[in-house]
């Protein structure tokens, strides 16, 4: 299996002039640079699409590991079997089948940082293995003989409060002391109006200079009214917004018919939705029932927890 996709949300030379300095992310912003300066192992929590991927790699970009490999491993898409051979990488022979050597994530993040996306959905048995190397800084590959010393940042991310993880037995105790030398936690958008503008204007830049488009023109007017939507799907629901108008807007004005729907609007009341519009918000309602705990909505939802990651990507959740 290839090395996860980087969360690398934003090109490299934007990081670097990152500054959203209003409301509740403007402690968030000097604890990051913190983070960053004292290179250290820390836990990121928040609801989904609020910024996790994007801080973790900013406190990579920011740090004195930025030229060195970072690495994301999706935790809720790795199958338990996978997570040895995968994380630890093997020798030749060590398995029936291992014709050459694999180096794993362990080894590939070495220098760098290794980022683990929604690191509850390990089992407690794949957090106790992690545990041992975040405790030792060395670790063994399948098969392999000799310990591999380790020179990586680990950053763990969780939609849910890490100490409430931990009382309701889905994170170990143990593994969360290890993590949380710093806790950073991120508002939801719809909590931080005064960084709104902020977030507005960095999504503009980066999506702009992703497509190497012109920016789009937002009127005074258009943004007020955008600020007041609830954004149920945080800063990635505004980011796709924002994208989409970056393709089909560049340099333009964006007319006021792309601003999304009101809740409560007649005009949203009264129009027949598509299903995808129904699935949508019903998952939003079922995830947010739940705490965020995908566990538990898949199986209200009558899904595999898989299938809830895929849609969950598909609608910008």
């Amino acid at each position: 299996m290839p090395p996860p996709e980087s969360a690398g949300v934003i090109p490299p030379e934007l990081a670097a002039e990152v500054h959203i300095g209003a409301g509740p992310l403007r402690t968030v912003f000097d604890t990051l640079r913190r983070i960053a300066a004292a290179d250290t192992t820390c836990l990121i929590w928040g609801e989904s699409g609020t910024g996790k991927n994007l801080f973790a790699y900013l406190a990579h970009r920011l740090s004195s590991r930025r030229d060195g490999p970072y690495i994301e491993i999706g935790c809720a898409s790795l199958p338990d079997p996978l997570i040895e051979t995968e994380l630890f990488g093997y020798v030749r022979g060590a398995f029936t089948g291992a014709a050459d050597d694999h180096d794993g994530w362990l080894l590939q993040a070495n220098g760098g940082t290794l980022v683990f996306d929604e690191l509850d959905s390990l089992s407690l048995a794949a957090q106790a293995k992690l545990l041992r190397v975040v405790e030792q800084g060395r670790f063994t590959p399948m098969g392999g003989r000799a310990e591999i010393v380790l020179d990586t940042r680990f950053i763990g991310l969780t939609q849910g409060e890490p100490g409430e993880l931990v009382r309701r037995g889905v994170l170990r105790q143990e593994l969360y002391y290890r993590l949380a030398l710093f806790a950073l936690g991120l508002p939801p958008l719809r909590d931080d109006p005064a960084g709104f503008p902020d977030w507005l204007a960095f999504c503009i830049r980066t999506e702009a200079r992703r497509a190497r488009a012109a920016e789009p023109e937002l009127a005074p007017d258009f943004v007020h009214q955008l600020a007041r939507h609830p954004f149920p799907g945080n800063v990635r629901e505004l980011q796709n917004l924002v994208r989409r108008w970056v393709l089909l807007y560049p340099g333009a004005a964006v007319p006021r018919s792309e601003l999304p729907a009101q809740p409560g609007a007649d005009a949203a009341a009264n129009r027949l939705r598509s299903l995808a519009e129904v699935e949508r918000d019903h998952i939003v309602r079922v995830l947010r029932a739940t705490g965020g705990r995908k566990g538990e909505a898949a199986r209200i939802l009558g899904i595999h927890r898989k299938t809830l990651l895929e849609k969950r990507r598909l609608y910008g959740l």
